[in-house]
């Protein structure tokens, strides 16, 4: 009898079918429901062939999972080169960006009408001879009205907390003015449109003056004229660095081959602090061919001194030097421009040679151990190398060792601790950077230590610290030198910036900036304030009476003179008083 269900040939007496578990159809029936419900079944035995196949099955599965794994690992070189390129990736957290919106400000300041202010006043100094002028200073304003084409700057001189002078200027319309109020009601003009070589040709006082000074006047006239025709139609040319190291790369390929050369094998692991917390890191072992280093040199001085482009661009300077220096009356200089620079170009090339003789004669490999986070992060290298430095007479081995670890933040540089060890036959030289800082989207920190420690011969150190709070605007600053444990030179700066609108808009007061110095020891303390922010109003041309700089003649410029004299003799009275 057959098994209705999978057709297995069934035992006599078999009640379930081992093979599928399903009840025999054994044609008998008394009758009674509750004896075919209550009748015991017994468990089907498993059939060997299912934990065949179940085996078969999870041996095929870590089998793929195991070459899936392999076959994900990438390159170990891949990996160094992908950390190292990583470093400062693009988009990275940055906390002076996102605090003030320094970019929005440089794109303001380069193309909308802006206007930005600096006061800084002398609060007081341990000298006794300066402490007389304290509250005493420089006020400088600027104002660009690029909408109207016009500008306005302010210089004035601030004594014992009283405006004593201001120097104004504008320029617009082709016209630039000057003026100094407390001096002469006068307001002295240039008017720098068509036919301005003409006007210095025939001005009675000014034009005999700048051709005694040997200045020729067309060639200047020629000379602006040219400048302004070209940075009105967009020609004057600016270096495109961007490009410049697109060609770099297309050119060369220095970059690739340098990878290429690069050897790079697993390591042993290795836990390094990395965002406040220990990591466990991959290590690589890496080597830097002296034979690569070499060739990326070569390749790279190769391209910088035969790429069209940047000689053009030099020798356009180079003109551009030369034909002022003729301009202004200055002696010939014997040669083209283009001699001049074929003979620097020889110069040049021949120390860049040199130089990399030198090298290519004392570098060694450098052998690395690199150790990358589970983010592909670079967490930290260590290396050693050595350089063959000939002196008197004979070579000598400079070793060098270097440990860089990466300790993150809110960017992977924000922490960083970094060792350098310099060593010969006699002395040992250790350079030590060590950089916090912290970030919590409000307020900032930054603390870094660059050390020099040679020992008896040599031993100072520079530090930086820093901080600024978003929600009350309170900063401070201070940057100390020291030699031998003793303070040489400090500058700190506190205050508030009071009013932020990021990237467009910003006002600090400094409450104190002090300068101390300890030979011979003084104390400068300046206080002040500074703003850069949208132009309140347009600019416009100076008030009073208007002087022709160029039509005025030798007695009108005597009356100026004059009156120049009695008002600096007026302010000289009022600060006697």
């Amino acid at each position: 009898m057959e098994c209705r269900n999978c057709g297995r040939e069934l035992k006599e007496n078999e009640r379930f079918c081992e093979n599928c578990g399903a009840p025999v159809d054994t044609g008998e029936w008394d009758g009674t429901l509750a004896q075919a419900e209550n009748t015991e079944q017994p468990v089907p035995k498993p059939k060997k062939k299912t934990g065949i196949v179940i085996g078969a099955v999870a041996a095929v599965a870590a089998a793929g999972a195991l070459a899936f794994a392999f076959l994900s690992q990438k390159d170990p070189k891949e990996v160094v080169i992908a950390a190292f390129e990583n470093i400062y990736p693009e988009g990275q957290t940055s906390p002076i960006e996102e605090l003030f919106g320094l970019s929005g400000f440089r794109e303001k300041a380069a193309s909308s009408d802006m206007e930005t202010s600096l006061t800084m006043v002398l609060d007081s100094c341990s000298q006794a001879s300066l402490n007389e002028y304290a509250g005493s200073g420089l006020k400088l304003e600027v104002r660009e009205d690029r909408t109207n084409k016009t500008s306005y700057a302010n210089v004035g001189v601030i004594y014992k907390d009283m405006d004593l002078a201001n120097l104004d200027m504008y320029y617009g319309d082709e016209t630039m003015m000057a003026a100094v109020p407390e001096l002469s009601g006068r307001v002295f003009t240039i008017d720098l449109g068509d036919g301005l070589e003409e006007r210095i040709e025939n001005s009675p006082f000014v034009g005999q003056a700048i051709r005694e000074s040997g200045i020729d006047v067309a060639g200047l006239m020629d000379y602006v004229r040219e400048m302004r025709e070209k940075a009105e139609a967009g020609e004057q040319k600016t270096l495109d660095l961007d490009a410049l190291m697109t060609r770099f790369q297309e050119g060369t390929q220095a970059r690739e081959k340098f990878e290429e050369a690069l050897t790079v094998e697993k390591g042993e692991k290795g836990t390094f602090v990395v965002d406040g917390k220990e990591a466990s890191c991959r290590g690589y072992q890496v080597v830097v061919s002296k034979a690569s280093m070499i060739e990326f040199l070569r390749s790279s001085s190769d391209f910088f001194l035969n790429d069209q482009e940047l000689k053009d661009q030099y020798l356009s300077q180079l003109e551009q030097s030369v034909r002022m220096t003729q301009i202004m009356g200055g002696a010939s200089l014997g040669t083209s421009a283009s001699d001049m620079y074929l003979d620097q170009m020889e110069d040049v090339t021949r120390s860049v040679d040199e130089m990399i003789d030198f090298l290519d004669k004392s570098l060694t490999d450098v052998n690395m151990d690199v150790y990358v986070d589970k983010k592909g992060r670079l967490a930290a290298v260590k290396g050693t190398t050595s350089l063959n430095v000939e002196a008197d007479g004979g070579t000598d081995v400079l070793d060098i060792a270097f440990d860089v670890r990466m300790q993150g933040g809110s960017y992977l540089t924000q922490n960083l601790l970094a060792d350098v060890t310099l060593k010969n036959s006699g002395d040992t030289m250790k350079i030590s950077l060590d950089k916090r800082g912290t970030y919590d989207g409000k307020r900032l920190t930054s603390d870094t230590e660059l050390s020099l420690d040679g020992g008896e011969s040599v031993k100072s150190a520079a530090v930086w610290t820093g901080t600024y709070d978003g929600d009350s605007g309170d900063y401070h600053m201070d940057l100390s030198l020291t030699q031998d444990d003793a303070l040489v030179l400090d500058l700190s700066m506190a205050g508030v910036v009071d009013q932020l609108e990021k990237g467009s808009l910003i006002h600090m007061d400094i409450d104190e900036l002090k300068i101390s110095a300890q030979s011979p020891e003084t104390q400068v303390v300046l206080r002040g304030e500074y703003s850069l922010e949208p132009l309140g109003e347009p600019v416009t041309a100076l008030e009073g009476e208007a002087f022709d700089v160029l039509a005025s003649d030798e007695n009108q410029w005597q009356s100026v003179i004059t009156e120049f004299y009695m008002g600096i003799m007026r302010l000289a009275n009022q600060l006697s008083l």
